[in-house]
């Protein structure tokens, strides 16, 4: 039932009480702020929350690799989610018209939060292509469907415009089998609103999701004997060297979040289909919960990615599937950071940064879409369309990362004392050139050359083809499938 020990979290720790000024102090650091703010407004007039485009944009503008990038798009994403959630909120109490769905999030949310519990996990073991190519296969699936969605509304739109007004009468009487199911479901009830039990089950389980994810995690490290000091002194290493009480907390912690979020889940299933939700409905949405937290702990999108087109899919308004889009994304993105950030993948300088700029963004891009929708109520087909926009740039930006890096690596025998006859010698050099199939590359090798990285080492080998077996061909492996290049120049 619980996964694999061996979690692999290859890279330098990032504990988030250190704050690394040089990583706001580059080229990259300043591109990436242009390249996020204009993101930014996209994704929250979208309601995609952003992750997918922040994932892409770190690493393409960023010069970030994927493990740094997913955990650092997540807190990304959480604090521009801040910005869009209180907006929503002001403008729903200005108008008295709620533009959450509260029900949906009470559905969705418990769901979401063992997802990003399972994605985490999934993040930490497999290796960086795979988050990679998953994100892509992702970003295709919902671009084919919010396109899809989108030029149905805007064709309806266009058929209805060209019609001659129909009295008031023409409407009323029709047949309820017309509305979709969740339109039908939502307009049926009052205005909703959140309670204050909400809210505590909300950070209930936020706490709970979190807080077990992060314990396990450093016990599993102080199992394998990594100098990590959690509790009092070595309180948890002594805990995990007793093989039952390893074997408790590691099947505990893993079992027991998802077994309480999934119990609060089938209470709020069960309460809606009581107020006439289809069972087939809240299984709907249930597994698509589920599945989305999944996919934002593991691949680094918000979540709003996929909240906000299945929501449309599903016939909620594209004002109101915005809005329950950006406060669903609050959790997830709450959860991720907050697990990534305890078990110390987050860089935290690049943290407030991207984060500040991503605030500001997205407090603009809310207000653009609350416009929208004041000026151009009739045309629903805007809104959905800069949900497409968004979602194609995503898939874009990730299929362009898929290109294969192409590295030419140096070695050979060196000395300070040549003698005649000398086959090998006590040091290696090895020289190792950028990628050269980056646009960065391309721009500056004419001018400047091709950047190189060069070490020399000590070795009692004797014959680079043997030395390439026995000491490079895990380092080797590892720089191809995660580029992390460190151990073939023996940085680690």
């Amino acid at each position: 039932m619980q996964p694999p020990e061996n979690e692999n979290d290859a890279g330098p720790a990032r504990p988030f009480w250190v704050f690394d000024t040089q990583q706001i102090q580059s080229a990259d650091a300043f591109n990436c702020c242009m390249v996020m703010a204009a993101a930014g407004v996209l994704c929250a007039a979208g309601g995609i929350g952003g992750g997918g485009i922040y994932v892409t944009v770190l690493m393409v503008a960023g010069g970030l690799r994927v493990r740094d990038a997913v955990p650092l798009s997540k807190s990304v994403v959480f604090i521009g989610s801040i910005a869009s959630l209180f907006l929503n909120l002001r403008k729903a109490s200005s108008t008295r018209d709620s533009l959450i769905d509260y029900n949906v999030c009470r559905l969705v949310v418990p769901g979401a939060l063992v997802g990003t519990y399972i994605g985490v996990i999934l993040n930490s073991i497999v290796p960086g292509w795979a988050v990679l190519l998953a994100l892509v296969g992702i970003l295709i699936a919902i671009s084919y469907m919010i396109l899809q969605t989108t030029w149905q509304q805007y064709a309806e739109e266009e058929h209805i415009r060209r019609l001659p007004q129909l009295p008031k009468s023409h409407f009323e009487g029709r047949d309820a089998k017309e509305v979709p199911e969740v339109t039908a479901v939502w307009k049926s009830q009052e205005v909703q609103e959140y309670t204050t039990t909400d809210l505590l089950l909300s950070f209930v389980m936020l706490f709970v999701v979190v807080s077990g994810s992060a314990f396990r995690h450093h016990a599993l490290k102080c199992q394998e004997a990594v100098d990590v000091e959690t509790l009092s002194g070595d309180t948890l290493s002594d805990w995990m060297q007793t093989p039952s009480t390893a074997a408790f907390i590691k099947v505990f912690f893993f079992i027991g979040p998802l077994i309480f979020c999934i119990t609060i889940l089938a209470g709020v299933a069960t309460t809606l289909v009581k107020a006439n939700w289809s069972p087939a409905l809240t299984l709907k949405f249930s597994l698509m919960s589920v599945t989305t937290g999944c996919l934002a702990g593991f691949v680094g999108i918000g979540g709003g990615l996929i909240f906000s087109p299945y929501f449309l899919l599903m016939g909620l308004d594209p004002a109101v599937a915005v809005a329950t889009s950006s406060t669903c994304v609050i959790y997830t993105s709450s959860s991720t950071t907050f697990q990534y950030l305890l078990t110390d993948r987050i860089i935290m300088s690049l943290m407030l940064l991207y984060g500040l700029v991503n605030w500001v963004s997205s407090y603009a891009g809310t207000s653009t879409v609350h416009y929208l929708q004041d000026q151009l109520s009739t045309r629903k087909s805007f809104i959905s369309g800069i949900v497409s926009l968004g979602v194609v740039i995503s898939t874009l930006l990730a299929l362009r990362e898929l290109i294969y890096e192409v590295r030419v690596l140096w070695i050979a025998f060196v000395t300070h004392e040549p003698q005649p006859n000398l086959t090998s010698t006590p040091f290696i050099l090895k020289v190792l050139s950028e990628d050269l199939n980056s646009e960065k590359a391309a721009q500056e090798a004419e001018k400047r050359g091709v950047a190189l990285e060069y070490v020399t080492v000590s070795t009692q080998a004797t014959d680079l083809e043997e030395y390439l077996k026995k000491d490079q061909a895990a380092a080797l492996s590892r720089g191809a499938v995660e580029d992390c290049w460190d151990d073939v120049l023996g940085f680690l």
